[in-house]
């Protein structure tokens, strides 16, 4: 139960974080204000945006423009790393979305641009990628060598429900990732 708790929290805590700092200090275009507008929490959330925009100047721009993509890119992996039997698989695939969204950045310096759809390179999109990477193997290493799942769980209907899982969990954080600079 304690495994399943700081799974949660892993996942949520950072993609929460993300999405607040979406809501309170980037533009009101963006998609998740499109969701909030059409729902009750407008009102509520416009005037927290007020307020917390005496503090915006207290926030460098990396927090406010590429911390939200490290955070995702944590949740992400806490989702696919966290609390599995076939820990190494898992590992590789994470590894190539964390790879996947470094060569994105890197297109985005050549094809990309402020108002494009593919977006605008950023040094510190690659930072806040590569420690959220960082940060969250170095976790999910720790909590997998210390809760060894058992031999007998190494099975093919294991190993296809952990597929079917890491597939609905890509789906899943490819729509929360895209969304927000689709509209």
């Amino acid at each position: 139960m304690f495994m399943r708790k700081r799974k949660l929290f892993l996942i949520f805590f950072p993609l929460i974080l993300g999405i607040t700092i979406y809501l309170l200090y980037r533009s009101r275009n963006l998609f998740y204000f499109k969701i909030l507008h059409t729902t009750f929490l407008k009102d509520p959330i416009l005037q927290i945006r007020t307020f917390a925009k005496i503090y915006r100047r207290f926030f460098s721009t990396w927090v406010v423009y590429s911390l939200p993509d490290g955070l995702w890119l944590f949740s992400f992996g806490a989702a696919l790393l966290i609390d599995r039997i076939f820990y190494f698989y898992n590992f590789v695939v994470f590894t190539s979305i964390f790879i996947f969204m470094i060569l994105i950045e890197f297109l985005q310096l050549f094809l990309g641009g402020h108002g494009t759809f593919i977006g605008t390179f950023d040094k510190a999109d690659l930072v806040c990628f590569t420690l959220g990477y960082i940060s969250i193997v170095l976790i999910s290493n720790c909590i997998h060598k210390s809760n060894k799942p058992d031999k007998k769980l190494f099975t093919f209907e294991n190993k296809k429900k952990e597929f079917l899982y890491n597939i609905k969990i890509i789906i899943i954080f490819a729509i929360l990732g895209v969304l927000p600079s689709l509209f």
